[in-house]
């Protein structure tokens, strides 16, 4: 089958690669279509896969169709699915305790697109519990911003965002913007956004899920942010991470206000740990999410209660991988999100 494949630092290439085999205790999809996310970019940054190898197969917001069911009797061949791209052990302390996305084991064991093949290809193997059977109401454009909008409502659920709180998201990338679409759904009674590129800061504005967008460059950000909130913002969720959107957040922040940092950097980065102290801030981290947020974004996508389709901006094939993966690393990639279909 055909797949591509990351062969080293900034490189991707289509390859001929054997088509996995079933032994009846794994479900082989057919990919129909996968999204490219800001992990595959640092991915593809570094040459290497999360176990610090060459010659991954990316790929973990997917959907596709059954090619064998394996032991899910449950599902017909051709059938529409997606899954979680998690893998968790089921017996450590994080997982019997309910935090099965935090699994002690989890970055040892195999995980789809991260360190053991995953939907940049014709086909691939799924773990069968974290099989989920699609609806016909969502899409392959809607199914592959499922696994996006659980990270999103994750980072939103904690930071405890409660009816009337005032809001800050820093980035309007996917999750950015997708963060907004949450929050206001929990209820918040002021949600804004500030983001460098003109393009997300529009489309973020043209999605009605926020009060005010704002130039994340602007000298003056941090006045008008607590311009907008009067006394601060009583969360931030940060997005970007960059250094100057941890800077902005805290600042932006009232007194004993909620920092979550839900972006991601495979590089160190600087927080101005003076003022989180003097202003007792509350710092959270928010990584992937439960299997639970899993399957509530597939239910409020599945029912519109989440518009998610108009956030995939551009569709490509084989061919066009690895360009658009240089255009996605430049500093201003006009784009959201990116789907790759087979």
């Amino acid at each position: 089958m055909h797949a591509i494949r990351l062969e080293g630092p900034r490189l991707l290439k289509l390859a001929e690669v054997p088509m996995p085999e079933t032994d009846g205790r794994q479900v082989r999809m057919r990919v129909c279509a996968c999204g490219i996310c800001g992990s595959d970019l640092h991915y593809w940054q570094s040459g290497l896969g999360m176990d610090g190898k060459p010659g991954l197969i990316l790929g973990h917001e997917f959907c596709g169709t059954v090619d064998d069911p394996g032991p899910r009797s449950d599902l017909a061949k051709e059938a529409r699915i997606t899954a979680l791209p998690l893998n968790p052990c089921g017996f450590c302390e994080s997982c019997t305790g309910g935090l099965s996305h935090l699994c002690l084991q989890g970055m040892k064991r195999p995980i789809p697109g991260n360190n053991s093949p995953g939907a940049f290809a014709e086909y691939m193997l799924l773990r069968p519990d974290m099989v989920r059977a699609l609806p016909d109401s969502i899409s392959d454009k809607q199914a592959v911003l499922i696994e996006p909008a659980a990270v999103a409502l994750h980072a939103v659920r904690q930071a405890g965002i409660k009816v009337g709180d005032r809001v800050l998201i820093v980035g309007g990338g996917p999750i950015g913007v997708l963060v907004a679409a949450w929050a206001r759904i929990a209820g918040a009674g002021l949600v804004v956004l500030s983001e460098v590129d003109a393009f997300r800061r529009a489309f973020a504005k043209s999605r009605g899920d926020v009060d005010a967008v704002l130039n994340g460059k602007d000298p003056e950000l941090v006045c008008k942010l607590k311009k907008l909130s009067g006394s601060g913002f009583d969360m931030a969720i940060e997005t970007s991470a960059k250094d100057q959107g941890c800077h902005a957040a805290l600042a932006a922040l009232k007194p004993r206000g909620t920092l979550v940092l839900a972006g991601i950097s495979f590089a160190a980065q600087q927080i101005p740990t003076l003022l989180a102290v003097i202003k007792e801030i509350r710092i959270l981290g928010a990584f992937a999410y439960h299997l639970d947020e899993f399957d509530t974004a597939l239910t409020f996508i599945a029912e519109k209660r989440l518009a998610v389709e108009d956030l995939v901006t551009k569709t490509i094939g084989f061919d066009e991988v690895q360009n658009t993966f240089q255009q996605l690393s430049s500093p201003l990639p006009d784009q959201m999100k990116v789907m790759i279909k087979p």
